[in-house]
């Protein structure tokens, strides 16, 4: 056979497998997740991490946020030009996926949508984490100034939990069908986002164009079923796994890639109701002496984290490496249950969500060791959409007198978000309230030399720890099955970079 034939044999068997004159094969990631969004793709009533892991495939955000603070985005420069005010300068040259030009019109038009109360009640996820935000206006096609209700130095952190819309495509069609036909200047273009899966392609006209060609991510709720798909090689990359995932995911050639939360995970106390026992500050300190949260780190989550014991996580602006989580300590447990007049024993209950098994076996752990104190923990599992409901209005914890909850830190990566948002005396919850700390957390909130403002926080951080608002557990981490095959794949602050991820 003639080298002409060969060379010619060979192009038409690489043309037909996808070669052809693009020299390269199509790039196809296809992705296991355990829960996608209920607004479909509206992302202003999501802002969990679990949500944004899709979104941001679509979407692209002003700022990112990382250890060292606020970078570029959409938004590529900022300045506090008042009090008040903040000017932020857009990204030129962007375009949405149809083709319009993103233009500073649709931060102000967004912003001052969500300060309606249409906007408040259909965009209530983000609205809560920009409430301070309280209007905007364009200057010109990329310079958009957005004024707070006080001042506020964390305004270009906050402004990272905005998704930005194509928000003429909102107004023609809409709250809920924005979620059916979803428009962002992300990576990725949504060709089909239903409850159970998202087709997403590439956008090659975008600022940042993908490696890939094309994503699929579906909807698999169970633990195993993820593990499942991963082994028979029907996905590449599976979200929500466990340490114990570690032998089948090696197995099925891929690995466990652990990286940080922003997140510090407790069982919060009803910390500020004289009628549960827990509002004894003996007694939230006895239930955390009591818990040997290291041994449970080893045994049941690999060594994969580490103990926590203030309202930060390593890496988070306010976390403070000198304070220490509470030891394992038996016997000062039980001589402070007892100095709180329950020496005799203590009924709790706790209600948690636990969607995955490793969870589970934690929450079920802090049972054993706080029942040897006399305390009696009883854990009830719950939805996470029961879960919204009770913190919506936490009479619906009836007699639950701890939760599973904690301290988030997106996206600001600073303590005083979740602080601010959730647990302190002019939060919208009222679990937690300590006046005594009030004065300083004003302090932090408007102080916006970072040396003055990062001693604010280490007073907060510690009171926080002596305070304890419920039993202290770990740090949690994301542990994703990724295949070997899967290249750049690097989590920050809940934010994948996708369109730097390659096959």
């Amino acid at each position: 056979m003639s080298r002409r034939v060969i060379l010619s044999a060979l192009f038409g068997f690489l043309f037909s497998i996808g070669l052809g004159s693009s020299g390269a094969l199509a790039a196809e990631l296809r992705v296991g997740h355990s829960s996608l969004p209920k607004p479909l793709g509206n992302p202003l009533s999501d802002t969990s991490h679990s949500g944004g892991f899709n979104f941001l495939t679509v979407y692209d955000q002003l700022t990112y946020v990382g250890s060292d603070g606020p970078g570029a985005g959409l938004a590529v420069s900022w300045r506090n030009t008042a009090p008040t005010t903040w000017e932020f300068k857009l990204r030129p040259g962007v375009k949405f996926h149809d083709g319009k030009p993103f233009e500073a019109s649709d931060i102000a038009d967004l912003i001052n949508w969500l300060n309606t109360e249409e906007g408040a009640a259909k965009g209530r996820s983000t609205l809560s984490n920009t409430r301070n935000i309280k209007s905007a206006r364009a200057i010109d096609a990329m310079t958009v100034e957005l004024t707070t209700k006080r001042p506020d130095p964390l305004v270009p952190a906050t402004v990272g939990i905005i998704r930005v819309l194509n928000m003429k495509h909102f107004v023609d069609v809409g709250n809920d069908g924005y979620g059916r036909a979803p428009i962002g200047t992300g990576p990725f273009k949504a060709e089909n986002w239903t409850g159970d899966r998202i087709d997403l392609v590439a956008f090659k006209d975008g600022w940042r164009p993908p490696k890939l060609d094309r994503i699929t991510i579906r909807s698999l709720p169970e633990l195993a079923s993820r593990v499942q798909a991963f082994q028979s090689d029907q996905i590449d990359l599976a979200f929500g796994l466990v340490a114990d995932s570690r032998a089948a995911v090696e197995s099925a050639g891929g690995k466990l890639h652990v990286s940080s939360e922003p997140r510090v995970l407790l069982l919060m106390a009803f910390q500020n109701d004289p009628a549960h026992a827990v509002n004894d500050l003996r007694v939230r300190k006895a239930l955390n002496y009591a818990v040997n949260k290291e041994a449970y780190i080893e045994t049941l989550m690999g060594g994969l984290t580490v103990a926590a014991g203030q309202p930060g996580a390593k890496g988070v602006t306010g976390y403070d490496p000198s304070i220490k989580p509470y030891p394992y300590d038996l016997d000062r447990a039980k001589a402070l249950l007892s100095e709180a007049g329950h020496g005799s024993g203590l009924k709790l209950i706790a209600e948690v969500v636990a969607n995955v098994s490793e969870m589970r076996d934690v929450y079920q752990q802090v049972s054993v060791d706080v029942a040897r104190i006399g305390v009696d923990l009883e854990v009830r599992e719950i939805t996470l959409p029961d879960l919204i409901a009770r913190l919506r209005d936490t009479s619906k914890f009836g007699e639950a007198t701890m939760f599973s909850f904690g301290f988030n830190s997106t996206p600001t990566m600073d303590i005083m978000r979740s602080i601010n948002a959730q647990h302190s005396c002019k939060s919208f919850t009222k679990w937690i309230c300590f006046p005594e700390i009030e004065e300083t957390i004003a302090a932090a909130n408007s102080e916006f030399d970072p040396a003055k403002r990062r001693e604010l926080l280490a007073k907060i951080a510690a009171f926080y720890h002596d305070q304890v608002p419920g039993i202290f557990l770990h740090e949690p981490v994301l542990v994703d099955a990724v295949k070997n095959r899967v290249k750049n794949y690097n989590p920050v602050n809940y934010v994948i970079n996708w369109h730097e991820v390659t096959m």
